[in-house]
């Protein structure tokens, strides 16, 4: 007898289900003596909690956590030690830097566990973590026990006109954004020109609970030239984000800083020579113009993601979506090759960080983000129906005798079975979707919507 062959089980698709407890929001405020002091005490105590843990590591002493470098910091034999925890604005800025240290130290023996069980998972032996080096200044922390938040009431008393940050032992007063009743940890993190307040606090209560899944759907197809390109299987027209802004903030950047370095090595500027096994090497640290223009294009970036996120939400609400699906393959980053003018404005674009940022965002209106593997999304065709597998790929069409094996005709043109010219980029996004959803429907007026996409720019 034949046996009846077994019915595959559909693969369930994971959907959000715990509401954000945290958000942040950020400021930039101008350098004062204060936070000067206090990022530079945090860089030597930084430096000298590693220290102690490295030297006992290597003493076979044994990994010591937070509760030994708070021993050791508050131990009066150490006179270096005592002396640098006092100088720290608050007693509780200097516990929050020493378990800065203990969390990278433990991430670390957390991870050579891991390396030692299944390496294939790394690209190498994890490194033990190092001292800081290129700024005498450093990141460090104020807990609210040190910051509170003023109000400030209208005329007759009843309603808040504004809310202030006030943290005493720094000097500072800063205005906060609406919706921040209560903040919780604040990192300052110091800059070329000022320092940038991070303000972490607990979102509102009336954040809206995720939604289920309606069988609407977005695809993202990340790039270059279109930063992101939108999809819908709603009959939508698709949505193309121009990253030509970013990309020539990119390269301008890139250009600047090879001159920076070149004149730095011709006139020796913050040159030290180290010793290694190829022999005495120069190293060089990173000048004041480096800084500014590092802190620049860091701005342009953030700028352009905060933009482009809150656009991609807006354009699923506006299409009653419930789900978005992003296409991210691991390490595309580190193995890509298109060239290497492709390759550097393909690395220069932090798409993780703005995948992270339409996450939280989509999140906070009840949308559930999907990263899935784009391969083979850029082969198939959408609109013929194709699934985004190896059998419909170049290589297997070529196998076959099928012409053309490569039907992406132009670096954005993709052309159909049926002989429509489609936007690559749409095309792939598309094929997304059927990644994850293989019995998603392309079909309500889904050939107008892809073959004349709107194109939208962000000003930057």
């Amino acid at each position: 007898m034949v046996q009846a062959k077994r019915k595959k089980k559909q693969k369930t698709i994971p959907r959000n289900s715990e509401l954000i407890d945290q958000l942040a929001s950020e400021y930039y405020i101008k350098a004062t003596p204060e936070l000067d002091r206090a990022a530079e005490i945090a860089h030597k105590i930084y430096n000298a909690a590693l220290y102690q843990l490295r030297q006992a590591l290597f003493k076979r002493k044994g990994s010591i956590y937070y509760e030994g470098l708070d021993r050791i910091f508050k131990n009066k034999r150490n006179a270096n030690e005592l002396m640098l925890y006092g100088q720290m604005p608050t007693v509780q800025c200097a516990q929050q830097t020493l378990k800065e240290v203990a969390a990278v130290w433990k991430a670390w023996f957390c991870a050579l566990q891991s390396y030692k069980i299944a390496p294939q998972k790394f690209t190498g032996r994890p490194r033990i973590p190092r001292y800081l080096k290129k700024s005498r200044r450093h990141t460090f922390y104020v807990t609210p026990q040190n910051a509170r938040v003023k109000e400030v009431k209208s005329a007759d008393g009843k309603d808040v006109v504004a809310r202030y940050l006030i943290i005493h032992s720094l000097g500072l007063s800063i205005k906060l954004a609406d919706g921040i009743k209560k903040v919780n940890r604040i990192a300052i993190k110091p800059l070329s020109n000022g320092y940038k307040l991070t303000v972490a606090y607990t979102p509102a209560a009336n954040q809206k609970p995720y939604l289920p899944d309606n069988g609407r759907y977005i695809g993202i197809d990340p790039g270059v030239d279109n930063a992101f390109a939108c999809v819908s299987n709603t009959g939508d027209k698709a949505l193309l984000i121009n990253g030509r802004a970013i990309k020539s903030a990119n390269q301008y950047y890139n250009k600047r800083m090879a001159k920076l370095k070149s004149l730095q090595a011709q006139y020796h500027q913050l040159e030290s020579i180290i010793n290694t096994k190829q022999g005495p090497k120069a190293v060089y640290g990173q000048t004041k113009s480096m800084q500014r223009l590092t802190d620049w294009r860091n701005a342009k970036i953030r700028q352009f993601a905060h933009k482009a996120s809150k656009r991609i939400v807006d354009y699923a609400l506006s299409c009653g979506a419930n789900t978005i699906v992003i296409g991210k393959n691991k390490t595309w980053k580190r193995s890509v090759n298109m060239g290497k003018k492709n390759n550097q404005n393909f690395v220069g674009l932090p798409h993780q960080q703005m995948i992270n940022m339409i996450r939280y965002k989509a999140n906070m209106v009840g949308i559930t983000v999907i990263c899935t593997n784009e391969s083979y999304t850029s082969q198939t065709s959408a609109l013929d129906g194709e699934k985004p597998c190896w059998n419909n790929g170049n290589k297997s069409r070529k196998k076959q005798g099928l012409s053309p094996a490569n039907r992406r005709i132009h670096r954005g043109m993709f052309r159909t079975n049926k002989g429509l010219l489609v936007n690559a980029d749409i095309n792939g996004a598309m094929q997304i979707v059927r990644k994850v959803f293989p019995n998603v429907s392309f079909a309500n007026g889904i050939v107008d919507a892809v073959l004349h996409p709107a194109k939208w720019s962000p000003l930057i």
